[in-house]
Protein backbone atom coordinates (compact mmCIF):
# COMPACT_ATOMS: atom_id res chain seq x y z
CA UNK A 1 0.00 0.00 0.00
CA UNK A 2 2.63 2.34 0.85
CA UNK A 3 4.81 1.71 -2.37
CA UNK A 4 2.01 2.11 -4.17
CA UNK A 5 1.19 5.28 -2.62
CA UNK A 6 4.94 6.51 -3.08
CA UNK A 7 4.77 5.81 -6.90
CA UNK A 8 1.59 7.06 -7.15
CA UNK A 9 2.91 10.33 -5.57
CA UNK A 10 6.04 10.11 -7.76
CA UNK A 11 4.20 10.16 -10.95
CA UNK A 12 2.11 12.88 -9.63
CA UNK A 13 4.90 14.91 -8.87
CA UNK A 14 6.31 14.34 -12.54
CA UNK A 15 3.42 14.90 -13.78
CA UNK A 16 3.22 18.16 -12.30
CA UNK A 17 6.84 19.34 -13.68
CA UNK A 18 6.01 18.12 -17.37
CA UNK A 19 3.36 20.47 -17.32
CA UNK A 20 5.05 23.41 -15.42
CA UNK A 21 7.77 23.16 -18.15
CA UNK A 22 5.27 22.85 -20.97
CA UNK A 23 3.39 25.82 -19.77
CA UNK A 24 7.25 27.72 -19.48
CA UNK A 25 7.85 26.87 -22.72
CA UNK A 26 4.59 28.17 -23.99
CA UNK A 27 4.53 31.53 -22.48
CA UNK A 28 8.44 31.71 -23.35
CA UNK A 29 7.18 31.02 -27.16
CA UNK A 30 4.42 33.34 -26.76
CA UNK A 31 6.78 36.26 -25.75
CA UNK A 32 9.34 36.06 -28.66
CA UNK A 33 6.10 36.03 -31.46
CA UNK A 34 4.99 39.22 -29.40
CA UNK A 35 8.18 41.17 -30.24
CA UNK A 36 8.52 40.01 -34.24
CA UNK A 37 5.26 41.42 -34.69
CA UNK A 38 5.79 44.86 -32.38
CA UNK A 39 9.29 45.44 -34.68
CA UNK A 40 6.94 44.58 -38.24
CA UNK A 41 4.58 47.21 -37.14
CA UNK A 42 7.55 49.55 -36.24
CA UNK A 43 9.29 49.02 -39.28
CA UNK A 44 5.89 49.61 -41.28
CA UNK A 45 4.97 52.58 -39.52
CA UNK A 46 9.35 54.27 -40.01
CA UNK A 47 8.88 53.23 -43.54
CA UNK A 48 5.26 55.00 -44.10
CA UNK A 49 6.19 57.88 -42.02
CA UNK A 50 9.50 58.26 -44.19
CA UNK A 51 7.63 57.72 -47.52
CA UNK A 52 4.81 61.14 -46.32
CA UNK A 53 8.11 63.07 -45.19
CA UNK A 54 9.43 62.37 -48.81
CA UNK A 55 6.19 63.06 -50.48
CA UNK A 56 5.81 66.13 -48.38
CA UNK A 57 9.28 67.25 -49.29
CA UNK A 58 9.16 66.53 -52.90
CA UNK A 59 5.31 68.40 -52.61
CA UNK A 60 6.92 71.66 -51.07
CA UNK A 61 9.59 71.65 -53.24
CA UNK A 62 7.20 71.77 -56.60
CA UNK A 63 5.43 74.47 -54.41
CA UNK A 64 8.27 76.45 -53.98
CA UNK A 65 10.09 76.04 -57.57
CA UNK A 66 6.82 77.26 -58.66
CA UNK A 67 5.92 80.70 -56.33
CA UNK A 68 9.34 81.31 -57.07
CA UNK A 69 8.70 81.40 -61.06
CA UNK A 70 5.73 83.11 -60.56
CA UNK A 71 7.48 85.57 -57.95
CA UNK A 72 10.10 86.30 -60.83
CA UNK A 73 7.30 86.87 -63.20
CA UNK A 74 5.49 89.27 -61.23
CA UNK A 75 8.62 91.37 -60.28
CA UNK A 76 9.70 91.39 -63.92
CA UNK A 77 6.33 92.74 -65.08
CA UNK A 78 6.14 95.35 -62.57
CA UNK A 79 9.77 96.37 -63.26
CA UNK A 80 9.00 96.81 -66.88
CA UNK A 81 5.96 98.97 -65.65
CA UNK A 82 7.47 100.76 -63.43
CA UNK A 83 10.43 101.29 -66.17
CA UNK A 84 7.79 101.99 -68.97
CA UNK A 85 6.61 104.46 -66.63
CA UNK A 86 9.80 106.28 -65.68
CA UNK A 87 11.08 106.52 -69.32
CA UNK A 88 7.38 108.33 -69.86
CA UNK A 89 7.86 110.86 -67.11
CA UNK A 90 11.72 110.96 -67.73
CA UNK A 91 10.95 112.31 -70.97
CA UNK A 92 7.96 114.74 -69.92
CA UNK A 93 10.39 116.09 -67.07
CA UNK A 94 13.06 116.66 -69.62
CA UNK A 95 10.72 118.24 -72.36
CA UNK A 96 9.70 120.77 -69.39
CA UNK A 97 13.05 121.50 -68.85
CA UNK A 98 13.82 121.85 -71.97
CA UNK A 99 11.08 124.57 -72.56
CA UNK A 100 11.84 126.51 -69.39
CA UNK A 101 15.59 126.46 -70.51
CA UNK A 102 13.62 127.97 -74.09
CA UNK A 103 11.60 130.58 -71.79
CA UNK A 104 14.44 131.49 -68.77
CA UNK A 105 16.75 132.39 -72.55
CA UNK A 106 14.44 134.32 -73.76
CA UNK A 107 13.29 135.81 -70.50
CA UNK A 108 17.68 136.72 -70.35
CA UNK A 109 17.66 138.16 -73.92
CA UNK A 110 14.52 140.60 -72.97
CA UNK A 111 16.11 141.69 -69.46
CA UNK A 112 19.16 142.05 -71.45
CA UNK A 113 17.41 144.43 -73.76
CA UNK A 114 15.76 146.28 -71.10
CA UNK A 115 18.69 146.56 -69.10
CA UNK A 116 20.59 148.21 -71.37
CA UNK A 117 17.63 150.94 -72.64
CA UNK A 118 17.36 151.36 -68.68
CA UNK A 119 20.67 151.91 -68.40
CA UNK A 120 21.01 154.11 -71.37
CA UNK A 121 17.48 155.94 -70.39
CA UNK A 122 19.00 156.37 -66.40
CA UNK A 123 21.82 158.27 -67.71
CA UNK A 124 19.83 160.60 -70.15
CA UNK A 125 17.58 161.55 -67.12
CA UNK A 126 20.49 162.08 -65.30
CA UNK A 127 22.05 164.25 -67.30
CA UNK A 128 18.83 165.87 -67.84
CA UNK A 129 18.29 166.52 -64.23
CA UNK A 130 22.01 167.50 -63.73
CA UNK A 131 21.11 169.84 -66.43
CA UNK A 132 17.67 171.08 -64.89
CA UNK A 133 19.47 171.64 -61.49
CA UNK A 134 22.04 173.91 -62.51
CA UNK A 135 19.83 176.09 -64.98
CA UNK A 136 17.66 176.04 -61.91
CA UNK A 137 20.29 177.66 -60.18
CA UNK A 138 21.12 180.11 -62.54
CA UNK A 139 17.72 181.25 -62.72
CA UNK A 140 17.72 181.60 -58.87
CA UNK A 141 20.86 183.80 -59.12
CA UNK A 142 19.56 185.90 -61.33
CA UNK A 143 16.21 186.44 -59.50
CA UNK A 144 18.33 187.38 -56.69
CA UNK A 145 20.41 189.55 -58.64
CA UNK A 146 17.50 191.20 -60.10
CA UNK A 147 15.89 191.51 -56.37
CA UNK A 148 19.09 193.15 -55.07
CA UNK A 149 17.45 196.67 -55.19
CA UNK A 150 14.77 195.50 -53.08
CA UNK A 151 14.00 194.55 -49.17
CA UNK A 152 11.05 193.31 -47.64
CA UNK A 153 9.38 194.75 -45.12
CA UNK A 154 7.41 191.98 -42.17
CA UNK A 155 5.00 193.05 -40.04
CA UNK A 156 3.25 195.84 -41.29
CA UNK A 157 -0.91 195.67 -41.16
CA UNK A 158 -3.52 194.79 -43.87
CA UNK A 159 -4.54 198.57 -45.36
CA UNK A 160 -1.92 200.80 -43.09
CA UNK A 161 -0.25 202.07 -46.55
CA UNK A 162 -3.32 203.63 -47.49
CA UNK A 163 -3.39 204.42 -51.04
CA UNK A 164 0.48 204.57 -51.77
CA UNK A 165 2.66 202.20 -50.42
CA UNK A 166 5.32 204.42 -51.77
CA UNK A 167 4.74 206.87 -49.70
CA UNK A 168 3.82 204.95 -46.78
CA UNK A 169 7.38 203.90 -46.61
CA UNK A 170 9.24 206.92 -47.42
CA UNK A 171 7.06 208.44 -44.35
CA UNK A 172 8.36 205.71 -41.81
CA UNK A 173 11.79 205.55 -42.99
CA UNK A 174 12.18 209.61 -42.99
CA UNK A 175 10.39 209.71 -39.28
CA UNK A 176 12.33 206.61 -37.88
CA UNK A 177 15.70 206.56 -39.85
CA UNK A 178 16.23 210.46 -40.05
CA UNK A 179 19.80 210.13 -38.45
CA UNK A 180 20.92 207.50 -41.21
CA UNK A 181 19.47 209.34 -44.10
CA UNK A 182 21.94 211.39 -46.44
CA UNK A 183 20.58 215.03 -47.57
CA UNK A 184 21.65 214.62 -50.80
CA UNK A 185 19.32 211.76 -51.22
CA UNK A 186 16.18 212.37 -53.51
CA UNK A 187 12.80 213.06 -51.49
CA UNK A 188 11.30 210.05 -52.65
CA UNK A 189 14.35 207.92 -51.04
CA UNK A 190 14.85 206.87 -54.86
CA UNK A 191 12.11 204.13 -54.44
CA UNK A 192 10.91 203.32 -58.15
CA UNK A 193 7.89 201.28 -56.18
CA UNK A 194 6.71 199.95 -53.44
CA UNK A 195 3.97 197.15 -53.11
CA UNK A 196 2.13 194.32 -51.35
CA UNK A 197 3.89 190.46 -52.01
CA UNK A 198 1.40 189.31 -54.78
CA UNK A 199 -0.28 187.24 -52.87
CA UNK A 200 -4.41 186.91 -52.20
CA UNK A 201 -5.66 189.04 -49.08
CA UNK A 202 -5.07 187.42 -45.62
CA UNK A 203 -8.41 186.93 -43.36
CA UNK A 204 -8.02 189.30 -40.12
CA UNK A 205 -6.76 186.38 -37.83
CA UNK A 206 -3.63 185.60 -40.57
CA UNK A 207 -0.15 187.36 -40.79
CA UNK A 208 -0.47 190.25 -42.81
CA UNK A 209 1.67 190.30 -46.41
CA UNK A 210 4.90 191.65 -46.85
CA UNK A 211 5.66 195.00 -48.71
CA UNK A 212 8.14 194.68 -51.64
CA UNK A 213 9.98 197.73 -51.84
CA UNK A 214 12.53 198.34 -54.99
CA UNK A 215 14.98 201.41 -54.74
CA UNK A 216 16.65 202.58 -57.85
CA UNK A 217 20.19 202.68 -56.06
CA UNK A 218 21.75 199.71 -54.77
CA UNK A 219 24.06 201.72 -51.82
CA UNK A 220 20.78 203.20 -50.88
CA UNK A 221 19.54 199.96 -50.12
CA UNK A 222 21.96 198.82 -48.25
CA UNK A 223 22.16 201.89 -45.86
CA UNK A 224 18.13 201.82 -45.14
CA UNK A 225 18.59 197.75 -44.78
CA UNK A 226 21.72 197.83 -42.31
CA UNK A 227 19.99 201.17 -40.98
CA UNK A 228 16.87 199.29 -39.68
CA UNK A 229 19.00 196.32 -38.54
CA UNK A 230 20.55 197.97 -36.15
CA UNK A 231 18.38 200.69 -34.86
CA UNK A 232 15.27 198.78 -34.77
CA UNK A 233 11.98 199.98 -36.37
CA UNK A 234 7.90 199.88 -35.36
CA UNK A 235 4.46 200.64 -36.63
CA UNK A 236 1.59 201.30 -33.73
CA UNK A 237 4.69 200.00 -31.01
CA UNK A 238 5.00 196.60 -32.77
CA UNK A 239 8.16 195.36 -34.24
CA UNK A 240 9.01 195.73 -38.31
CA UNK A 241 11.04 193.77 -39.73
CA UNK A 242 13.35 195.18 -42.74
CA UNK A 243 15.23 191.93 -45.02
CA UNK A 244 16.68 191.27 -48.22
CA UNK A 245 14.15 190.48 -50.56
CA UNK A 246 15.85 186.99 -51.31
CA UNK A 247 14.34 184.46 -54.53
CA UNK A 248 11.81 182.39 -54.21
CA UNK A 249 13.27 179.21 -53.91
CA UNK A 250 15.82 181.03 -51.17
CA UNK A 251 12.69 181.75 -49.22
CA UNK A 252 11.41 178.62 -48.95
CA UNK A 253 14.68 177.37 -47.06
CA UNK A 254 14.70 180.37 -45.06
CA UNK A 255 10.94 179.84 -43.98
CA UNK A 256 12.37 175.73 -43.09
CA UNK A 257 14.49 177.58 -40.04
CA UNK A 258 11.42 179.32 -38.46
CA UNK A 259 11.38 176.67 -35.10
CA UNK A 260 14.84 177.15 -34.62
CA UNK A 261 14.92 181.14 -34.93
CA UNK A 262 11.75 180.61 -32.02
CA UNK A 263 14.14 178.33 -29.86
CA UNK A 264 17.08 180.23 -30.06
CA UNK A 265 15.73 183.58 -29.48
CA UNK A 266 14.13 182.22 -26.51
CA UNK A 267 17.41 180.72 -25.13
CA UNK A 268 19.41 184.17 -25.68
CA UNK A 269 21.25 182.71 -28.64
CA UNK A 270 22.58 184.82 -31.57
CA UNK A 271 22.19 183.65 -35.09
CA UNK A 272 22.39 184.73 -38.58
CA UNK A 273 20.85 183.31 -41.49
CA UNK A 274 22.71 184.18 -44.67
CA UNK A 275 20.91 182.96 -47.53
CA UNK A 276 20.07 179.77 -47.79
CA UNK A 277 22.63 178.99 -44.45
CA UNK A 278 21.90 179.77 -40.60
CA UNK A 279 25.40 180.82 -38.43
CA UNK A 280 24.68 180.06 -34.86
CA UNK A 281 27.14 181.29 -32.30
CA UNK A 282 27.07 178.48 -29.36
CA UNK A 283 29.24 178.10 -25.98
CA UNK A 284 32.16 176.52 -27.94
CA UNK A 285 32.16 178.57 -31.68
CA UNK A 286 30.12 179.23 -33.92
CA UNK A 287 28.61 176.53 -36.01
CA UNK A 288 27.09 177.54 -39.56
CA UNK A 289 24.56 174.57 -40.88
CA UNK A 290 23.70 174.18 -44.44
CA UNK A 291 20.13 173.35 -43.94
CA UNK A 292 17.53 173.21 -41.12
CA UNK A 293 17.03 169.76 -40.34
CA UNK A 294 21.20 169.48 -40.14
CA UNK A 295 20.38 171.87 -37.91
CA UNK A 296 17.77 171.03 -36.20
CA UNK A 297 19.38 167.53 -35.66
CA UNK A 298 22.46 168.95 -34.47
CA UNK A 299 20.91 171.65 -32.10
CA UNK A 300 18.78 169.06 -30.27
CA UNK A 301 21.94 166.62 -29.33
CA UNK A 302 23.13 169.65 -27.84
CA UNK A 303 19.74 169.95 -25.59
CA UNK A 304 17.74 172.68 -27.26
CA UNK A 305 14.00 172.02 -27.80
CA UNK A 306 13.46 172.78 -31.40
CA UNK A 307 10.22 172.41 -32.82
CA UNK A 308 9.12 169.95 -35.92
CA UNK A 309 10.90 171.34 -39.13
CA UNK A 310 8.64 171.67 -42.15
CA UNK A 311 10.44 171.38 -45.47
CA UNK A 312 7.71 172.47 -47.74
CA UNK A 313 9.59 170.72 -51.12
CA UNK A 314 7.56 169.88 -54.15
CA UNK A 315 6.29 166.34 -54.25
CA UNK A 316 6.05 165.95 -57.66
CA UNK A 317 9.98 167.26 -58.31
CA UNK A 318 11.59 164.53 -59.78
CA UNK A 319 15.29 164.17 -58.53
CA UNK A 320 18.16 161.71 -58.74
CA UNK A 321 17.46 159.93 -55.78
CA UNK A 322 13.62 159.49 -57.19
CA UNK A 323 15.07 158.04 -60.62
CA UNK A 324 17.81 155.55 -58.27
CA UNK A 325 14.20 153.92 -56.89
CA UNK A 326 12.57 153.68 -60.01
CA UNK A 327 15.55 152.88 -62.68
CA UNK A 328 18.06 150.63 -59.68
CA UNK A 329 20.06 149.47 -62.90
CA UNK A 330 23.65 150.17 -62.82
CA UNK A 331 26.51 149.10 -65.04
CA UNK A 332 29.37 146.30 -62.89
CA UNK A 333 30.49 145.22 -66.05
CA UNK A 334 31.57 144.83 -70.04
CA UNK A 335 28.17 144.16 -71.17
CA UNK A 336 27.90 140.80 -72.65
CA UNK A 337 26.87 140.39 -76.78
CA UNK A 338 24.68 138.47 -77.89
CA UNK A 339 26.93 136.51 -79.75
CA UNK A 340 28.51 135.79 -76.14
CA UNK A 341 25.53 134.46 -74.37
CA UNK A 342 25.20 132.32 -77.44
CA UNK A 343 28.97 130.90 -77.12
CA UNK A 344 28.38 130.47 -73.54
CA UNK A 345 25.21 128.27 -73.89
Amino acid sequence: MSADKLKKAKTTTKGRETEEKQRDVEKHGGAHGGDERLDTIREAVSTAVAKGMEDLRTELKRDLQEFSKCLREDMKKQMDEFTSEMRIKHQDVTRRIEDVTERVGEMEHSMADAERWDIAVKDTLTQLLANQQTLQDKVTKMEGHARRNNIRIYGIPEDTEGTSATAFVVNMIKTQLSEDIDPNWSSDLGIERAHRALAAKPSASAPPRSMVVRFLQFTVKEKILYAAWKKGLSHDNQRVYFDHDYAEAVQKKRKEYAPIKKALKEQGIRFRTPMTKMRVHLQDGPVTYHNAIQAAEDLRRRGLNVGKIICKENAEVFTEETLAKLLPWEVLGKPRSRGEEHQQQ
